[in-house]
């Protein structure tokens, strides 16, 4: 992975969360931004000096009400695009999968749906494409 020292740069933890053969997907309003009309993994941004799987933990327990518990982390990945002011940023991606362990999912202000797909479901879905890399990674897409 190679950084560029000109652009932005924005630290993200992008889980995968999982329910038996399940993932739990989200999926925006048409023409949000950066992808439109697309299905996310759920990510948070990365707190420097807290522990990556406190941090997504307590992201997901506020922002969904759902406990989960870390199975692993994955790597990093890079991305270079346009964030959601316009600004062409270059965005690492810690990849980790996660498990559901209990809770009443609540749909998020900014979200059309919170669903679990089931994996082999995944082909059929407008996916972005940090959640792409990270399925491949799983073995879920090809």
């Amino acid at each position: 992975m190679k950084i560029n020292k000109n652009l932005p740069l924005k630290i993200l933890i992008i889980a995968n969360i999982k329910k038996g053969d399940f993932i739990l997907m989200r999926k925006k309003f048409k023409g949000s931004k950066p992808y439109a009309e697309t299905w996310y993994s759920f990510g948070c941004d990365f707190i420097l000096g807290q522990d990556p799987q406190f941090t997504f933990k307590t992201f997901i327990k506020s922002f969904l009400n759902i406990d989960v518990s870390f199975i692993k982390s994955l790597s990093w990945d890079l991305e270079i695009k346009n964030d959601i002011d316009g600004i062409c940023k270059q965005f690492i991606y810690l990849d980790a999968e996660f498990k559901y362990i209990s809770g009443d999912i609540i749909v998020p202000e900014g979200l059309e749906k919170v669903e679990w797909i089931p994996t082999n479901q995944l082909k059929n879905l407008d996916i972005v494409p940090p959640s792409v890399k990270l399925f491949k990674k799983l073995g879920y897409l090809n």
